[in-house]
């Protein structure tokens, strides 16, 4: 009986890549002529990975000179980014600063159902078009695979960023602010939980 003849290495490399694409299909769902992440399920802060955004407003502070600590609540943000218009800077700091320990995310075509651990549910309708959320106007969209908010204050703009690894369980949320030609941002990594 003749021996068997192995298999090439490339088919061993397409064999490899089918498998990865079919355990990944779930995490994509199809809207239109585009494929979009699912973002839903129970996200958990992984404090280890993410950056802290304290240290982040400290050292932009540094970089301009302001040598002394910032007051509790880094109320000393209006000095980072300069003054004028209406003052939403507490408003911009807290939204900033925001950081929920874990949250849960529910996503239905355009609109993306969020709730945090203390129970705060925030939907957002993710069609490019401007709505209103705490007296805010928040623009939410589709960018390739990312999806990405944007809040308008005043004087400032908040940017979420949330990217679904297909490599690994996690959701990476970067929120960036931008103040007065002025930017600061925090990624922070969630990991998926049961």
């Amino acid at each position: 009986m003749p021996a068997t003849k192995p298999l090439p290495p490339v088919v061993y490399a397409v064999f490899t890549c089918a498998l990865f694409a079919i355990a990944t299909l779930p995490l994509f769902i199809q809207t239109g002529d585009s494929l979009q992440v699912d973002l839903s399920g129970r996200w958990q802060l992984n404090p280890e990975l993410s950056e802290d955004e304290h240290a982040k407003l400290e050292a932009m502070q540094a970089s301009r000179g302001v040598n002394h600590r910032p007051p509790a609540g880094l109320h000393g943000l209006g000095k980072v980014f300069g003054g004028g218009g209406r003052d939403e800077t507490p408003q911009a700091r807290d939204l900033f600063l925001r950081r929920s320990p874990s949250f849960f995310l529910k996503q239905r075509g355009e609109r993306i159902e969020m709730t945090d651990s203390d129970g705060r549910v925030r939907v957002l309708t993710a069609n490019g078009r401007t709505q209103k959320i705490d007296g805010h106007e928040v623009r939410t969209r589709w960018e390739r695979s990312l999806l990405v908010s944007e809040t308008s204050l005043a004087d400032a703009r908040i940017t979420e960023t949330y990217d679904r690894l297909v490599t690994a369980p996690q959701l990476i949320v970067t929120t960036e602010l931008e103040m007065h030609g002025r930017k600061v941002s925090v990624r922070r990594v969630y990991e998926e939980s049961p």
